[in-house]
């Protein structure tokens, strides 16, 4: 009997762990998979690229750590899965459906019966019976072997790109597809008709925020400060009525026309008793705020700040306490005021024509703001979210970087900065109680030092602008002048500091190998071969490890075994994908990277902080004209190098561009840097000498 009851315990246990966790916006982190590593996806990473069940977006998804499974969201999906397939047990084994860590809203259904549903159309479906229908759609393309011929094992072009814009399947099959989903799967379950314009509304409108809710001045102003009114909008672009749109404009094609088709079908049938949720409603609505968190995630990654700060501000007004909310917003401007400081506006928002909307309101606003202004915003931000989490050392850190920003980079001073409210009068000051003698010109080096004396009021000036009164609140804090004082004192230092210092390797025994990035054009400024181009980043990738053994050093390629997959190590290769994604549109600026702090236990796990980090763009140069002025006199003197001589007098150069780095993954500082630009004709050879080299120099300091 005993043994009976520890057998049951045992095996309720293990059911008990395989549960997967239940996801929560409470404490929100960057969704990990769970689980064992699936056979299916295993299965694609391993198929020969000759094979026709070859998986070319599945497999590079994977290489980006970006597919989610084994996880509370996946499960739901399986259920729905369930429902529709509950007559078709054989058909219910061939589907596999995992989640696309993409704020895109789509859904993409392969050959192979994987099935990927984007993050974006989790946040964005309104009920359970609009994903049911998605997933119907996707599976009617499986059973209907739909886009068999399609092109995406071909060598050029971008795979990803084109299957994130919408998949190719012909308006036939995209019309098919809703009549076999709706009448052969759909109809079997108990989800209901009525959500079919609901849905074709989500598609029609798919690049739209999550909610559509005036950005009010509130949230970037305050009592003390307000902005110029010409900063923002007195009415943004309205959104068109996009049912009447052409087809190609859209990202989600013949939406009006399936929308006419699909509700044809559904008002021959009875809705009687059918219901938008089968599962629990409040697991949907979790759920889909957890999938509303993780595209601000993928924002941020991504430097769209302009997306992820409305956003942010719609999510705040149903959790205005949230502690991910109020980093993710510091995070946003924090990344902006650095893209601004940089001259890279245009690599953060959209130009604020191009949007509709809401939105139009934030983008216009941002294009308004000169740097100093984003900086100082930016710490405000951040000194807010500093005070609900105040040993949060990212936002430290962060906080520490703005008032470098601003009171070294941009050389602002501390009476720069006022501390009475913007409009206030000296009359003002003196009614109540206050000090208005203003210090007397500085004559010397040490009157200027004396008249940085922190302790002493600054008083309103004719010559303020709204900059100058945005940190009233928060510059008597006595921590705010700490770092102040230590930012103005140590910068000098600093600089002595870096100027003598030479990067090493330390005493760290290994390095970190990103995959190198290597992008060959064509004369038209078109990717020539991704094939091509992933065999160059693979040849410079085992150059590197040879430069790092030849010094006694181990380099650790950041490349994931797919053979042997284990969940953890996915966990770990996806982390890790983040912060190459988030380093990748910093564009070589140094800041702090949001998604550092994901590295800490892996860094230590690896045994090195440093990554080295190569980008490399190859295209087309002019003709190789010196080789006819010189190139001939060898003829005469050496005739059999004749082929050799003429064959060189028609070789083209080709214009190589490399970027080297080596970067603390922990704190994101730049340890040794590097840029070759040159035309030549032999580049493959150029390129990897000169990475060889520099990572020779780096270890051998």
């Amino acid at each position: 009997m005993k043994r009976i009851i520890l057998i049951i315990t045992a095996l309720f246990a293990l059911t008990a762990f395989a549960q997967p966790s239940q996801l929560s916006i409470e404490n929100f982190a960057p969704l990990e998979s769970q689980g064992a590593f699936p056979v299916p996806l295993k299965t694609a990473a391993n198929t020969p690229k000759s094979a026709k069940t070859y998986n070319a977006l599945v497999v590079e998804m994977l290489k980006q750590g970006r597919i989610l499974y084994g996880t509370e969201m996946n499960e739901y999906l399986d259920n729905i899965v369930e429902k529709l397939l509950v007559n078709q047990p054989q058909l219910q084994q061939d589907i596999h459906v995992y989640i696309l860590q993409s704020p895109v809203v789509n859904a993409f259904s392969m050959p192979d019966g994987i099935i990927l549903v984007t993050m974006g159309m989790m946040a964005q479906v309104t009920n359970e019976a609009e994903l049911a229908f998605v997933l119907a759609h996707e599976i009617a393309h499986y059973s209907e072997h739909h886009g068999k011929d399609d092109n995406t094992k071909k060598k050029d072009g971008d795979v990803v790109s084109r299957y994130m814009r919408h998949q190719e399947y012909s308006r036939e099959q995209e019309f098919a597809a809703d009549r076999v989903g709706l009448l052969t799967y759909y109809k079997d379950t108990p989800y209901s008709y009525d959500i079919l314009d609901g849905l074709f509304d989500v598609l029609l409108y798919s690049d739209l925020p999550f909610d559509e809710i005036p950005f009010q001045r509130t949230e970037v102003e305050t009592d003390f400060y307000h902005f110029p009114d010409n900063y923002f909008l007195k009415t943004v672009a309205n959104i068109p009525d996009r049912s009447n749109m052409i087809d190609t404009l859209l990202t989600h094609p013949n939406v009006e026309k399936r929308r006419t088709l699909a509700k044809g079908l559904a008002s021959k049938l009875s809705n009687d008793g059918r219901k938008e949720f089968v599962q629990p409603q409040e697991q949907f609505t979790r759920l889909r705020n957890v999938a509303r968190f993780a595209c601000i995630e993928r924002f941020l990654v991504n430097h769209d700040y302009d997306k992820a700060i409305y956003n942010i501000y719609v999510l705040e007004q149903t959790f205005p306490d949230n502690a991910y909310l109020r980093r993710s917003k510091a995070t946003a401007y924090y990344g902006a005021a650095k893209h601004k400081g940089s001259g890279q506006t245009s690599t953060f928002m959209e130009p604020y024509r191009d949007v509709e909307g809401e939105q139009q309101q934030v983008n216009y606003f941002l294009s308004k703001m000169n740097r100093n202004e984003y900086a100082a915003l930016a710490l405000r931000k951040t000194w807010a979210a500093l005070q609900a989490i105040p040993q949060d050392e990212y936002l430290q850190n962060v906080a520490k970087d703005l008032i470098n920003d601003l009171f070294v980079k941009n050389k602002m001073k501390f009476i720069d900065f006022c501390d009475y409210p913007q409009g206030t009068t000296l009359e003002e000051v003196a009614q109540a109680g206050g000090d208005t003698t203003r210090p007397a010109a500085a004559n010397s080096k040490y009157d200027r030092i004396k008249q940085q004396n922190m302790s002493a009021k600054v008083l309103p000036d004719p010559k303020f602008k709204t900059v100058n009164y945005m940190l009233v609140d928060i510059h008597s804090d006595s921590l705010f002048k700490a770092w102040v004082n230590d930012a103005v004192v140590n910068a000098e230092m600093q600089a002595v500091l870096d100027a003598v210092a030479d990067a090493h390797i330390g005493s760290e025994t290994s390095v970190l190998i990103a995959t190198p990035i290597y992008l060959s054009y064509d004369k038209n400024g078109h990717i020539k071969s991704l094939a091509a181009d992933k065999r160059n980043a693979e040849q410079l990738q085992k150059l590197m490890c040879r430069a790092l053994k030849r010094n006694k050093i181990t380099p650790v390629t950041l490349d994931m075994d797919f053979t042997k997959p284990e969940t953890e190590a996915y966990n770990n290769f996806a982390k890790m994908r983040l912060w190459n994604t988030d380093f990748t549109y910093a564009s070589g600026m140094d800041m702090r990277y949001h998604t550092s702090e994901y590295l800490d236990d892996i860094a230590a796990e690896l045994g090195s902080r440093k990554l080295c980090f190569v980008h490399v763009t190859d295209s087309p140069g002019r003709a190789y004209f010196p080789s006819k002025i010189f190139l001939p006199w060898l003829i005469p003197a050496f005739p059999y190098s004749t082929p050799i001589v003429l064959g060189a007098m028609c070789l083209r150069t080709h214009d190589v561009d490399v970027n080297f780095r080596i970067i603390d993954v922990v704190d994101g500082k730049t340890e040794a840097s590097g840029h070759y630009s040159k035309s030549e004709v032999m580049r493959k050879a150029y390129v990897n000498g000169y990475v060889y080299q520099r990572l020779e120099q780096y270890v051998r300091k």
